[in-house]
């Protein structure tokens, strides 16, 4: 009995070693397998987004050829962002760098001021003192006649932007918070822009920076109503189309409607925005530095953006 009993054992042993290796085996398949559709998935969709991103500009070539016969010996003093949505195509980016933007950072400032807005942090209606620590010289309309007056953060976005007012964007830098702006602006994206001083305020010497293509990343999510939210982003496009400033673009193309922000101090002149017109839609941003005549500077500008319009596709009746 004692041996039939140990062959028995034995034997239970060799069977239960057996199903042990078998299901190793089975399992390492489908593991493997598993993997392997896995991957194959990633390769999926690495092909997926590979045929979703869109082709380049269809005349590149062409862009860059005639934007350097416009701007001829100062074209390395400029960058260009120009997108046509109609096209489905990449946004067009001439010399991207990151550059002094002088007031076009207020966008920025606004952007991050709607999105509190948003989510429920700040309202439109809420009134802010003037105090004699916010009033600074420079572009806008509130001076130290306006010390102890009450503004809404509705009229601080929009002298923010219309007339380009420092005062009013140094009182929103100040309720919003330098170091939220940043977090807003590095959130989302904009990998050249920061924001370190506040307006006509140096700060050591430090300057703000952006690039054509945060701005224009940002006009051109503004422009599908994708910034921050359909309302927040239709009261920003309202106030932008209220600029002031119409010495470029607006001169060049009266006949467009012109969602945009200026910027300017000693060397540069930038202008960037949306253009709505009955030939087509298209968003450019134009900076510069180091030039020497603001005249020709805007003169040159202005002949850019009639080129870049005349390169849309008429609208299909």
């Amino acid at each position: 009995m004692t041996f039939k009993r140990i062959i028995c054992f034995f034997c239970i042993m060799v069977v239960l070693e057996i199903g042990s290796m078998l299901s190793i085996a089975v399992w390492m398949h489908h593991d493997e397998g598993g993997a392997v559709q896995a991957e194959s998935a990633h390769e999926d969709r690495s092909g997926a987004m590979e045929e979703k991103r869109a082709p380049s500009a269809r005349d590149a070539a062409d862009l860059s050829r005639n934007i350097e016969r416009i701007l001829g010996a100062d074209s390395s003093r400029y960058a260009i962002y120009f997108w046509r949505p109609a096209e489905e195509e990449e946004p067009f980016i001439y010399q991207n760098r990151p550059m002094s933007p002088a007031s076009m950072v207020k966008v920025f400032v606004m952007a991050a001021a709607m999105q509190e807005v948003h989510d429920g942090r700040l309202s439109l209606d809420e009134k802010l003192v003037i105090r004699e620590a916010d009033v600074v010289g420079g572009a806008g309309v509130i001076t130290w006649y306006n010390i102890g007056e009450a503004r809404s953060v509705r009229e601080l976005v929009s002298g923010m932007i219309t007339n380009s007012d420092n005062t009013a964007t140094n009182m929103l830098i100040d309720r919003l918070g330098m170091d939220k702006i940043n977090r807003y602006i590095a959130a989302h994206g904009y990998g050249d822009t920061k924001l370190v001083h506040k307006m006509m305020i140096g700060n050591g010497g430090r300057k703000n920076f952006s690039s054509v293509r945060d701005l224009g990343k940002l006009f051109s999510r503004l422009y599908y109503h994708q910034l921050v939210g359909e309302n927040e982003d239709r009261f920003m496009e309202l106030v932008l189309s209220g600029q002031k400033d119409k010495e470029c673009f607006n001169a060049a193309l009266p006949d467009f409607n012109i969602a945009h922000k200026t910027g300017e101090v000693t060397g540069l002149y930038d202008d960037g925005g949306i253009f709505f017109g009955k030939q087509g839609d298209f968003v450019l941003v134009i900076m510069d530095e180091g030039i020497t005549s603001r005249g020709d500077t805007i003169e040159a500008m202005k002949n850019l953006t009639r080129y870049f319009a005349s390169t849309l596709k008429k609208k299909k009746k």
